[in-house]
């Protein structure tokens, strides 16, 4: 069930906060950002390492008691799966909400380092061709990372950014990512 709102409560809070930032004039910061992340998964022994394209857009206060705390929401789609020892393995989809956290001293131009706490939804498919049919399971719950931003070009509001995100853990199970991009802040 949980899986199911992380998408459209990241798009209603986003909206939300966009809305009230245009007629309240609150001071909010927004970005969207494209990353192709390298994905580690290690589950049985085995390290597999499919790829995913994450799609990003958030909002950050950059003012006023809230200064630096943001929402971020992400959707994953797959680029490339990984085969070990006659077992293929694909995340197929990615979804998570954050809360971001930004030194509220940042000045623009300089390095930009968060922290991101929330909720991460990983589906993941597995083809042993023994099995037949490929077999999917979904495995939700906290997630947290950092994130570094560093601009391009001066005076552009085009950054790089470099993600790494742990998106769930358990005894059986981790997946992890790190993602490379460009991100463009309004």
């Amino acid at each position: 069930m949980c899986k199911r709102l992380v998408k459209p409560l990241s798009a209603l809070l986003i909206g939300a906060f966009a809305s009230i930032g245009a007629k309240a004039e609150i001071p909010l910061d927004f970005h969207v950002s494209g990353q192709a992340t390298y994905t580690m998964i290690k589950a049985g022994g085995e390290r597999f390492s499919p790829t995913v394209f994450l799609f990003k857009g958030g909002l950050e206060f950059d003012d006023g008691l809230l200064d630096g705390i943001g929402l971020q929401g992400v959707v994953g789609v797959p680029m490339s799966n990984d085969d070990k020892h006659g077992v293929t393995m694909e995340v197929t989809e990615q979804t998570a909400a954050y809360v971001t956290l930004t030194n509220p001293e940042y000045e623009e131009g300089d390095l930009k380092i968060s922290i991101l706490l929330g909720y991460a939804s990983t589906e993941i498919e597995t083809h042993l061709p023994r099995l037949g049919a490929p077999y999917s399971d979904t495995f939700s719950g906290f997630s947290y990372g950092f994130s570094l931003q560093d601009p391009i070009l001066e005076n552009k509001p085009l950054y790089w950014s470099l993600d790494c995100v742990r998106s769930y853990k358990d005894d059986d199970l981790r997946v992890d990512g790190c993602g490379l991009g460009v991100t463009y802040a309004f």
